[in-house]
This record gives C-alpha cells, sequence and structure tokens, in this order.
C-alpha cells in the first residue's frame, strides 16, 4: 500500500456512519433513530447543544397547528403589523435578494388553496409525532416530562372567537375532538385563573413537554451509547467528491470530520452551509422571544395557576405550565439572520408581549417582568409553511431536515424517524411528498 491508500484507509476506518450538523431538536431526534438503526453518529453543532430555538420555546405538540405559516390573510396582517412596532408579527426591512425572494414566494403560498392541499399532511405528520412521543415517554432511560393536557386558543374579541370556531369546524372534518369552550366553561377548566375573553377552542390532543429537558435527556442517554457530540465546532467547507456526488468530509478550524452519510438539521443557520454545496434551500429566520417565571407575577391576593397550556389567540402570545414554573413566549420577527442576531431583543417585542398578556390575564403584573430575563431564538421558515425533509438532489449522501417555523418542538421525533428511514433506504413511515426540498426547483 502507498502512503496514500493507507492514509485513506485510516480515514475510512475512522469515518462515522452519519455525521449530523445541528445540536437542536431536530438534530437530535436525527441521532436518537439513527442510533436505534445501529448506525454511528456524530453531532456536531457550533453553539452549545440544544441551546438554540430548541431552549426556550413553549414546548407545545400541537396536532392543532394543521394550517401553515403561509395561510390566507398573513400577507394584510403583516402589513398592518409592519405599522405597529410592538405588534406579534414584523418583517424587518431588507434589500437583501435570498430573504425579498423568500417573501415573494411565501405571498404566492398565502392561499386557501395551498392551505387546503397541505393541511392533512401537516396534521398526519404532527399526529405521527406525538405517538413517537408517547413511545419515547415509556423509555426507561428517557426521564423527561409529558403532558396531554390538551391546548386553548383563547379570545378576547367577537371576530376572534368567530375565527377559531371556523378553525375548529375544520379540525372536526379532519377528525380532531376540537370544541369551542364558553368563558363559564373555561372557569370550570382552569379555576385558578382570572382571565378576561369571549370564549376559546380547546384541542384535547394537543401535548407538551419541557423541552431543553427533552433534549438534554436524549443526548445522556446517547452519549453514554458513545453517540459523539462536538459542541462549538462550526464547519468551515465541505470536502466534496464530484465523481460520485457525494460529501466525504466538512472541515473544521481544528480538523476533518469524515462521514458516510451528513444530515443538515442546523435550522436557520442551514441556508449558508448549503449555499456552499450549492444547494438550494429557502428558509429565513423568525425571531421569537420568551421569558420563563418560577412563580408568575400577580397583584397581590391573586393566582396564576393552569394545566393546560394555552395560546392568546389575537395576540399570538404562548403560556406553556411546566412542572418548574411557567412560561410566556410569542412574536415572529422575520428577517435576515446576520442582522436579527446582531440586534437583540427588541424592547418593543417585549412590551408588545407583555402589554398583549395583560388584556387576556388582568391580575397579570407587567411592572414586576424584567426585560432582561427575556430570551431570543431563531425558527428556521420554509416559504410555504412545511419542513424540509428529504436527499438533496446535488448529493447522494446529504439529508436536509429543516424549515419547521414554530413546528420544530412538535416534529422532532417524527422528523428524525423520517431521516433515519431516508438514510436506511427504507419505506418511509410517511408520504414525504410534501416534505421534499426539491418542492422548490
Amino acid at each position: 500500500m502507498t502512503d496514500t491508500q493507507i492514509k485513506r484507509t485510516a480515514k475510512e476506518q475512522a469515518a462515522k456512519d452519519v455525521a449530523v450538523i445541528g445540536g437542536g431538536i431536530i438534530g437530535i431526534c436525527s441521532a436518537y433513530y439513527l442510533h436505534k438503526a445501529g448506525k454511528s453518529v456524530v453531532v456536531i453543532d457550533k453553539d452549545e447543544i440544544g441551546k438554540a430555538c430548541s431552549f426556550g420555546n413553549a414546548g407545545y405538540i400541537t396536532p392543532s397547528h394543521f394550517i401553515p405559516l403561509a395561510a390566507p390573510g398573513m400577507i394584510q396582517k403583516g402589513l398592518k403589523w409592519m405599522l405597529n412596532p410592538q405588534s406579534p408579527f414584523y418583517v424587518r426591512p431588507s434589500l437583501n435578494i435570498d430573504f425579498l425572494k423568500w417573501l415573494l414566494s411565501f405571498a404566492r403560498k398565502c392561499t386557501p388553496q395551498h392551505t387546503l392541499a397541505n393541511q392533512q399532511a401537516i396534521l398526519d405528520i404532527n399526529l405521527k409525532s406525538l405517538e413517537l412521543y408517547k413511545a419515547l415517554h415509556q423509555v426507561p432511560e428517557l426521564d423527561f416530562e409529558f403532558h396531554q393536557n390538551g391546548l386553548l386558543m383563547l379570545c378576547n374579541t367577537e371576530q376572534g372567537l368567530n375565527d377559531e370556531a371556523t378553525t375548529v369546524i375544520q379540525a372536526n372534518k379532519l377528525g380532531l375532538k376540537a370544541k369551542v369552550l364558553s368563558p363559564e366553561a373555561l372557569q370550570l377548566l382552569e379555576p385558578n385563573i382570572n382571565l378576561d375573553v369571549m370564549g376559546a377552542s380547546f384541542y384535547p390532543e394537543d401535548a407538551h413537554i419541557a423541552p431543553y429537558e427533552f433534549i438534554m435527556t436524549v443526548k445522556n442517554y446517547l452519549s453514554a451509547q458513545g453517540v459523539e457530540f462536538r459542541q462549538h465546532t462550526e464547519i468551515s467547507e465541505f470536502i466534496t467528491d464530484s465523481a460520485n456526488n457525494k460529501i466525504s468530509g466538512a472541515k473544521t478550524a481544528t480538523d476533518e470530520i469524515n462521514a458516510k452519510e451528513f444530515v443538515l438539521a442546523n435550522g436557520p443557520w442551514s441556508p449558508k452551509l448549503a449555499k456552499q454545496l450549492r444547494v438550494n434551500l429557502p428558509v429565513q429566520s423568525g425571531k421569537g422571544i420568551c421569558v420563563s417565571f418560577d412563580k408568575p407575577p400577580v397583584k397581590e391576593g391573586a393566582k396564576l395557576e393552569c394545566r393546560t397550556p394555552f395560546i392568546l389567540s389575537e395576540a399570538k402570545v404562548a403560556v406553556s405550565p411546566l412542572d418548574n414554573g411557567i412560561r410566556f413566549g410569542g412574536t415572529m420577527e422575520l428577517g435576515v439572520l446576520s442582522s436579527q442576531e446582531s440586534s437583540g431583543i427588541s424592547h418593543n417585542r417585549i412590551k408588545g408581549l407583555t402589554k398583549s398578556a395583560a388584556r387576556y390575564l388582568p391580575d397579570f403584573d407587567t411592572s414586576q417582568v424584567d426585560p432582561n430575563e427575556f430570551w431570543s431564538g431563531f425558527r428556521p421558515c420554509s416559504p410555504d409553511g412545511l419542513p424540509i425533509i428529504g436527499r438533496a438532489d446535488k448529493f447522494a449522501n446529504l439529508t436536509l431536515a429543516t424549515g419547521h417555523a414554530m413546528m420544530g418542538l412538535s416534529l422532532g421525533p417524527i422528523t428524525g424517524k423520517l431521516v433515519s428511514e431516508i438514510i436506511n433506504q427504507e419505506q418511509t413511515c410517511l408520504d414525504l411528498t410534501p416534505f421534499l426540498p426539491s418542492r422548490f426547483g
């Protein structure tokens, strides 16, 4: 053997079966199901595992969210809300060509036809993921809180309640057990919280978890099983084999990572890496914020205790009861990732969230909320509101798993299972057609 052949053989022997780029909910779940399928796996993250968008989100598992982000009326709402710096949805102005293309594609998808064509697929993938969460909760080595207490969509306007009632009818047609609740029925369901609302829709099949706790328990399990985790490791360059249309390795600042298969599950940072490979990945970042309390700040003598998660429907604010407290989160600020990262958290977004919460929750004391306690994360948004899951066209050993927007936590397990099935060349447990990267050309 020549020296070159010996080095190549040693490199091949050291190579993992799969390199998963991204240590959030999608990457961790992909690593889990790949490991269960007998693959050797390395997970690479440019920061700390689980500390990006997967860290502070609401933790919802949402069959109720069967309407894509690109829905009728979103453009009109976006234009209206752009005039209000405290609005729940905001588009940060930019002349970035990729962002402008994304906005145009998004606008074209905000039609009733798009919604009707895809709501069954979105519901099916959410229900399958819910099944997998239930199965994972039964695994002795995985210790995480899981609550299937449903989800409430609280409305404090007549128009909002009418809109929710229409969605409930759609949900019932699709087989969900949704219903509309009066203020009196809400009081019976949640007696320890004072609500200023006209009513709510209720989705009993929905569930919620503590997201970071889930990621850590899966990571710890995988680490004990020999899965390698590379934190604070950024991919600087890919090594490609053009003759075979494959990726053979990835360079970092200190070394080279070799694998037979690569999974790009890096959330809103995925397009930057995809661009190195000349792979079209139309994903833009949507910034969300949250604040968590051991005990929610309330006026003297009041209580704010609940077991059912709820969304303040018109304000787009999510409230999640967790074993160790309660979390308020929301807002969607679309824009170029680099400018959003450098801008920090907008005080207008914080004010908008807290003021909105107080309108529905009259006992919520906004004067006790510290703006410095807020956290922000970036959701990877596709222009049609559906996740991107499947093989990249240009490389036979590259699988894409991103674009989940606000459903990343909800769809973590099913995405991980689909990634494993794709790499193992198995029949996928769901029809991948609506989610394939090739739909963008």
